[in-house]
């Protein structure tokens, strides 16, 4: 992610549960601000465009949804796949779009 992407905000939390998400984030290896993005975008998964035109990422769309019907347990691992795939599905169509959007200005 890029720094011009990342916005800093003030962030109050219970000290039991910081401690509990610094503990996680020492096991995984990550930052506390890494550990929390990580949780955030596991629990929020990009929404699935209306019109998906990469092949790749229909694939990785529809991957993720036959994982998701059998509705995994928020955090398993099934559940970090399926949140992978969307997010890898969601980077692809805007690679692809800023590829098509170059190849239009160039021609």
């Amino acid at each position: 992610m890029k720094d011009a992407d990342l916005l800093q905000f003030k962030l109050m939390l219970p000290a039991p549960l910081k401690a509990r998400v610094e503990e996680q984030a020492a096991l995984n290896r990550r930052s506390l601000s890494q550990e929390i993005v990580t949780a955030l975008e596991e629990r929020y998964p990009l929404p699935k465009p209306e019109k998906v035109s990469d092949p790749a990422a229909k694939i990785l769309y529809w991957l993720a949804a036959r994982i998701r019907r059998r509705q995994p347990k928020l955090g398993s691992l099934r559940d970090k796949q399926a949140a992978l795939y969307e997010g890898i599905a969601a980077d692809l169509e805007t690679r692809m779009e800023t590829i098509e959007g170059t190849t239009k200005i160039e021609k």
